[in-house]
């Protein structure tokens, strides 16, 4: 009797994908892409926006501080040397600071003396070789970094919570994109009415020189704008501090 070994073909293991699904996952990856970057974009813009407005709060503080101890505030056109404590602490005296944009502010005094521990700067705006981000002084009807005149009146530009002050300092940042104006805006002068609607409206509600638009809604501001070095970019002004 004749007897056959059943022979058992060797099975293929299939590794990997088709072409068709490689298609397929590449276009559920760029669906997802296209959804969920301007959210990542989106939300990493307002999260910068917040921590400027929380700069500008701890130049508040710093400079509370250095009045409170002092019982004054000086002007920048009054300030020529700026001790750099940060960087020669023991010295008698220690070696003075020179600003590499522009002339020494009041946020330099507040910088190198330690009374402020940030930098005059923040994760938005853009610097330029005139302008930098700066935390300055002035009185009312100067002209401020950048050439807007401070007018102290509603109808040109008045820090709202500055009341009737004869000095005043404030945070300057230059060069703002458009959405990130617009979110500054928001976070310091909001609350605005409904017929506010586009980031212009939020930007344009508070022109320097131009006083408080009728769109928006508001009474007040603690932060203005002008037109930026490019199209499409503003200067901010908010307001640290007045006497």
């Amino acid at each position: 009797m004749l007897y056959h070994t059943p022979v058992v073909a060797p099975r293929r293991g299939r590794f990997g994908f088709t072409l068709i699904e490689m298609i397929g996952v590449l276009a559920i990856i760029a669906i997802l892409a296209a959804v969920i970057t301007p959210a990542v974009i989106k939300s990493i813009r307002e999260s910068k926006i917040t921590s400027t407005v929380g700069f500008i709060h701890s130049a508040k503080v710093a400079t509370t501080n250095f009045f409170q101890r002092y019982e004054h505030i000086p002007l920048d056109k009054d300030i020529s040397t700026v001790y750099n404590y940060k960087f020669d602490p023991g010295g008698n005296p220690p070696r003075s600071y020179t600003p590499a944009v522009g002339s020494v502010d009041f946020g330099d005094i507040l910088v190198y003396q330690s009374q402020f521990l940030e930098m005059e700067s923040s994760p938005i705006g853009r610097n330029t070789d005139s302008l930098s981000h700066a935390v300055c002084s002035h009185r009312v009807g100067d002209t401020l970094i950048g050439g807007v005149v401070y007018s102290g009146s509603v109808d040109g530009m008045h820090f709202e919570s500055a009341g009737a002050a004869v000095q005043i300092v404030y945070y300057f940042i230059p060069n703002l994109t458009t959405q990130e104006a617009s979110g500054i805006a928001i976070q310091i002068n909001g609350p605005f009415g409904k017929d506010a609607l586009s980031d212009l409206d939020f930007i344009e509600a508070t022109l320097a020189g131009q006083g408080i638009s009728s769109i928006g809604g508001l009474e007040g501001a603690d932060v203005w704008f002008t037109a930026g070095d490019n199209p499409g970019e503003y200067h901010a002004y908010a307001y640290v501090f007045h006497l």
